[in-house]
């Protein structure tokens, strides 16, 4: 079966009996999707790691060194998280993406440490398609 069905338990892509309901709110144009999960998308390690935003909003890279990082298929309103970790050797740095205004006023030092990871949260929050502004947030360090 393929296509998109309405049934009375919602709506499906490719299934009349969806497993979770789907509700289009009708003022901001947003999707709901009640028990909803995300998967975590692992990137691969590159001297410019690439985010896309089109595969998952929650993304892990184990870094092989020092790295640029980038995003791809941003929209502004988009939020996603971005789990960096250090690989056997630590003491690896980044290179952020442009127009981050980090929460505290500047970049958080990563974890050196071999092995640990830290969580990064971010949010696009403005702009104008070709240039958005990032909301950036440490949600947890030498994890």
């Amino acid at each position: 079966t393929s296509g998109l069905y309405v049934g009375a338990s919602g709506i499906g892509v490719g299934t009349s009996t969806p497993e979770y309901d789907i509700d289009v709110v009708g003022h901001s144009g947003v999707i709901r999707a009640s028990g909803l999960r995300g998967n975590i998308h692992t990137n691969a390690d590159a001297a410019t790691v690439h985010f896309d935003l089109g595969a998952s909003t929650t993304h892990h890279v184990i870094l092989g060194g020092d790295r640029t990082l980038a995003i791809d298929n941003v929209a502004i309103g988009d939020k996603f998280v971005i789990r960096l970790q250090q690989d056997d050797t630590g003491s690896r740095t980044v290179t952020w993406f442009s127009h981050i205004k980090w929460a505290g006023g500047s970049a958080p030092t990563l974890t050196t440490t071999a092995n640990k990871a830290d969580l990064l949260g971010f949010l696009a929050a403005s702009g104008d398609g070709s240039n958005i502004w990032y909301d950036g947030l440490v949600v947890g360090q030498n994890i």
